[in-house]
């Protein structure tokens, strides 16, 4: 195989990403999940801005006749208190005529067991978490004043305890830690859902347009593929940093979340297992689809190279959970798997300085060997016009010299 001449792969990629880039599939994949993200998140963020704000009309039937006054000092602005006479018994009636959300039933035995009757006439329009934690807090306080404590010992007993985390060795994980990794792998799996199979099926309308004659007439196969894949990843990478961007929007104007600061350092390794992984799984995507005479057959094999980098996020919580396990490892060292493997674990643990750089030359050595073996399927098998290549054309291909 010659070596490739970096300037007819240039021109390929810069053909494929201007190609691609307008099309109106690619621009509709491209704006529209950020218009959803922006849509979505902007009906989440009002929803709870609208949920926190509500008013919640609570009546309470007091038959105590004591617990009224420690459910007092709880209410605020959200919590608005009515008492009710201690002879109520038609509550759907009196909610109607006094405009209430919901009445709390508070007798002797309810407060010994802990089981209150609460009526609602609607519960979407309670937060019966925010107005269980109130009721409950006032519980506490009411059964330890019974028991005999005074209100200061009852504040120094229900005391909030603050864990201060102090690390023993090496540095104070950080948020950005868990998350760049995580975001990485993802943006990973949707980069060849995405790019992988137009650059899969574009490899068969030229097979079948015989497009790809004109082409090897005047570059060599591996420029082609080469020249193809970085397309792909160019667009790729223009196609994850609208995503990101909008998601940046929807995460700081909408969430409230602080701007985050990124070093150098939490970007390279996960940015270097993404452009890796990825020129890894573009050469079979680019191979498979030359094998194939039709999108039909084509559409089976994207399921199947869509699902290598699958695999480890269907293990996700387990890999995340122990992720020094020992088939963990072996995991992160298996191609096609090592990318997303090493991404999802490099969100549960601080990865040893050894370990990842016996990755990383596992992942260089198995990445230029699927590039290669790409190569030379795509070499022999893209002028292939009337037939899928099997597995038996394969081997006699690697048998040749």
């Amino acid at each position: 195989m010659k070596k490739p001449a970096w300037s007819n792969v240039l021109k390929v990629a810069r053909w494929e990403f201007l190609k691609h880039v307008k099309s109106p599939t690619f621009l509709i994949l491209t704006f529209l999940v950020p218009l959803v993200m922006v849509i979505v998140g902007g009906i989440g963020f009002f929803t709870e801005q609208r949920g926190m704000e509500a008013k919640i009309e609570l009546g309470v039937v007091d038959r105590t006749e004591e617990f009224y006054e420690y459910l007092k000092a709880y209410e605020d602005t959200r919590l608005i208190l009515t008492p009710l006479p201690a002879s109520t018994e038609a509550f759907e009636e009196v909610m109607q005529q006094e405009e209430l959300e919901a009445i709390l039933l508070v007798e002797k035995e309810g407060l010994e067991t802990g089981e209150m009757p609460f009526y609602v006439e609607d519960v979407r329009e309670v937060s019966m978490a925010y107005v269980n934690g109130i009721i409950g807090q006032a519980a506490s306080v009411y059964r330890m004043e019974k028991m005999g404590l005074d209100r200061g010992e009852i504040q120094e007993a229900t005391a909030p305890v603050n864990l201060d985390r102090r690390v023993v060795t090496g540095e104070e994980p950080e948020m950005l830690d868990f998350m760049v990794p995580l975001v990485t792998g993802l943006a990973l799996i949707f980069s060849v859902i995405f790019s992988g199979q137009i650059l899969m099926y574009g490899v068969i309308k030229e097979k079948r347009n015989r497009v790809v004659e004109i082409l090897l007439s005047s570059i060599s196969s591996l420029e082609l593929l080469l020249g193809k894949i970085a397309g792909f990843g160019a667009l790729s990478f223009f196609q994850i940093g609208i995503w990101l961007a909008a998601g940046a929007v929807v995460m700081f104007t909408m969430m409230g979340i602080p701007s985050i600061p990124l070093t150098v350092g939490q970007l390279l390794l996960p940015l270097l297992f993404f452009v890796f992984g990825y020129l890894m799984l573009a050469s079979i995507f680019a191979a498979v689809g030359a094998t194939m005479k039709e999108a039909e057959g084509g559409s089976q094999a994207q399921g199947m190279v869509i699902m290598i980098p699958m695999v480890p996020l269907f293990l996700a919580t387990p890999m995340v959970m122990a992720p020094n396990a020992l088939w963990v490892r072996i995991l992160s060292h298996t191609p096609p798997f090592i990318p997303t493997a090493v991404l999802l674990r490099m969100a549960g643990t601080t990865l040893p300085l050894w370990e990842i750089a016996s990755i990383l030359f596992v992942l260089l050595l198995s990445t230029v060997l699927f590039v290669v073996l790409g190569a030379r399927i795509f070499e022999g098998t893209i002028l292939q016009y009337d037939r899928t290549v099997g597995l038996k054309d394969l081997s006699a291909l690697f048998r040749r010299k």
